[in-house]
């Protein structure tokens, strides 16, 4: 089949057009598998979402195809060359191949995150347990995989058509200067095209290039922004994020600062108090959420079989907090937020270089208190960073992969991610005996590993393990089971009654009810403070969040000094006044007080609701501000502005510390 076509911009815009319609495919793919995670959409919602698709389909065209429209279009003879034009071929296939890549991989990708793949997600190439997880992914979503190639056939038998076309162009000009003037023109109008989409639709003086917030323009819905959005607009919109920190000013400094302070000492104002011999261990167990823990779900069935027995029953012991957020979307932000009170949003904090910086975090905190440190994960100590963070907030002792096989060998390596949770804990147990026997308080936080994908159950143990109603449940009741063993080992030991335990996870992962699936309940996780034979025993329904475990901490240890933190002192009955927990999911901000969840797009909150009577936020309410909400609106635009200010500044420290930064922070 050929068709004539009267200029090379047409066939241009043809071949423009068949990557329109491979993302569009892409598209309606994103929607049918992640429909369940997505509110419905009704026909009044269809013309804005597909408006919004549009503009964001062109930004991600033209940026993928920058170079192949100007090679397209360049004004000189030698383009119409067989050579040249087998170039623009394989520009057009690699650049368009590349960029569906990775939108395809946002398909599967989307539930275990809900947000689109921007650049901190690549964080994962540098592990070692990258490429054992490529091919499982490959196996598991194979049919993912199929769809990309029919999606580069698309391509490839779109472009030979034009060719076909262009190879007969009616227009033939017949001397060189028109040649080059009518190109020229041609190569003019795209540009003037492509400044045009890049800003957004507009040529307004204070437009900027559009951004992934822009998606709340065509809806209020965060769910149906990850419908408009598509890769690589976002993934190429993060490029330069790591160095760009955001500046977000809605207040002067000084009533930045005033409204949502960073620094902070103690007020002996708390309802618990452990004194400072007391043992410190945090566990952080992966991906378990509180969607599948039955004594903190209300979606659970009454005869539905529970993932963790032992936590179920652990949690009757000490005191439960039910209203607990993660403020990070992966493993990677869990110890940011745990150990320095700084929580991860566009991008995960480790991964930008302003978090190459001076600490007085919880570990150095625990350091000066006469505490011995240590850290347990059973990957490698290159995995995500952990270790070199660990070292610059204070902790003094690493155990990982590397040294348990230096004992044990490398037989209960599983194969992924590192060694076994049920091979690692008696290890951490030794270990921490070692600790118990010094003439020091310990102060130890210990990462599990095993409850991750591929969720994989070790060979060769006493206990089966049944199939929940997800593919991670299996692997959450492994997880549990080995940790009801640890504890049962520890309990014979001496430090054990002398110890305070904090087990939280370190981030949800997914959800089989609408409610967990939705915001702000599918960033919510356990956090549990348990101090054997104390009468430290509570349900707590206020909200709390991983960086307020470090503040709440050394509340509870009397720590008499300044110190920074995001978080605040859930027991301080000052600090707890007004307070919210707060995580970044669908392109915006979710803020949580104990009555209401606002979704705020750094510009205005969009929605307000109330999160308890109507889980699935049926019901917005910001129609009805009132003076309080608008209280707690002033507050989060402080957090918002201190938050980034801090992070771009590469400023961690309490105000009396802050002359120990100069010798150690890098230049921007």
């Amino acid at each position: 089949m050929k068709f004539n076509y009267k200029n090379s911009l047409t066939v241009l815009l043809i071949r423009l057009f068949i990557v329109y319609v491979v993302f569009m495919l892409c598209r309606l793919a994103f929607y049918y598998f992640n429909n369940n995670l997505i509110d419905p959409i009704y026909r009044k919602d269809i013309i804005s979402l597909l408006r919004g698709s549009l503009m964001f389909d062109t930004v991600s065209i033209i940026y993928l195809n920058m170079l192949f429209i100007f090679l397209s279009l360049i004004p000189f003879l030698f383009r119409e060359k067989k050579g040249y034009q087998k170039t623009l071929f394989w520009i057009f296939m690699v650049t368009n191949g590349l960029g569906l890549l990775v939108n395809v991989a946002d398909i599967f990708y989307y539930p275990f995150k809900q947000a689109r793949i921007v650049l901190g997600d690549f964080f994962l190439l540098g592990e070692d347990a990258f490429i054992p997880l490529l091919a499982d992914f490959v196996v598991d979503y194979w049919y993912g995989f199929v769809f990309y190639f029919l999606l580069l056939v698309i391509l490839y038998q779109g472009y030979k058509c034009s060719c076909e076309g262009s190879e007969n162009m009616i227009f033939k000009p017949k001397n060189n200067k028109k040649y080059y003037t009518i190109n020229s023109a041609y190569l003019a109008v795209m540009t003037i095209v492509v400044i045009f989409f890049v800003r957004g639709a507009t040529f307004s003086a204070a437009s900027f290039p559009i951004g992934m917030n822009d998606a709340f323009l065509y809806t209020d819905n965060p769910t149906h922004t990850s419908v408009i959005l598509s890769n690589p607009f976002c993934f190429i919109r993060t490029l330069n994020k790591s160095k760009d920190v955001p500046s977000l000013h809605y207040f002067d400094d000084n009533i930045a600062e005033n409204i949502y302070p960073t620094t902070h000492k103690i007020i002996d104002s708390k309802e618990f108090d452990i004194d400072r011999k007391t043992n410190v261990f945090v566990i952080i167990l992966e991906s378990f959420g509180k969607a599948h823990i039955k004594s903190l779900s209300d979606q659970f069935k009454p005869d539905q079989e529970t993932n963790t027995p032992f936590l179920d029953s652990l949690f009757q012991q000490g005191y439960l907090f039910t209203n607990g957020h993660q403020n990070g979307a992966r493993s990677i932000d869990a110890l940011p937020a745990i150990w320095a009170s700084i929580p991860s949003f566009k991008e995960h904090f480790l991964s930008l270089p302003n978090s190459v910086a001076p600490y007085y975090a919880l570990p150095a905190c625990m350091n000066e208190m006469g505490y011995e440190t240590a850290f347990f994960h059973g990957a490698v100590k290159e995995s995500m960073g952990f270790v070199s963070f660990g070292k610059n907030t204070g902790i003094k002792n690493f155990y990982s992969r590397n040294e348990y096989e230096e004992e044990n060998g490398k037989k209960d390596f599983d194969g992924k991610w590192g060694i076994w949770d049920h091979k690692f804990m008696p290890f951490v147990h030794k270990k921490i005996n070692k600790m118990a026997n010094s003439n020091k308080p310990f102060f130890a936080t210990f990462f599990t590993l095993s409850s991750h994908h591929p969720y994989a159950i070790p060979p060769g143990l006493p206990k089966q393990f049944s199939e929940g109603t997800m593919p991670i449940h299996r692997a959450i009741k492994y997880s549990d089971y080995a940790l009801g063993e640890f504890f049962k080992s520890i309990e014979k030991e001496p430090w054990y009654k002398n110890t305070l335990f904090i087990i939280t996870a370190d981030h949800s992962s997914g959800a089989d009810s609408k409610k967990f699936s939705k915001a702000p309940h599918d960033y919510t996780i356990p956090i549990f403070f348990f101090k054997p034979g104390s009468n430290m025993k509570a349900k707590d329904d206020k909200v709390m969040q991983h960086i307020d475990i470090m503040p709440t901490l050394l509340g509870m240890l009397d720590y008499d000094k300044p110190y920074f933190a995001f978080g605040k002192d859930h027991f301080n009955r000052e600090d707890s006044k007004n307070h919210f927990a707060v995580n970044f999911s669908n392109s915006a901000f979710n803020f949580i007080t104990d009555e209401y969840y606002y979704l705020f797009n750094e510009k205005d909150v969009l929605v307000k609701s109330d999160y308890r009577k109507d889980p699935l936020g049926h019901n917005n309410l910001i129609e009805r501000k009132t003076q309080k909400d608008d209280e707690n609106i002033q507050r989060f635009k402080a957090f918002v502005q201190e938050y980034y200010t801090h992070v771009s500044q590469r400023d961690y420290l309490p105000e009396p510390d802050k002359s120990k930064k100069l010798a150690m922070i890098t230049k921007k």
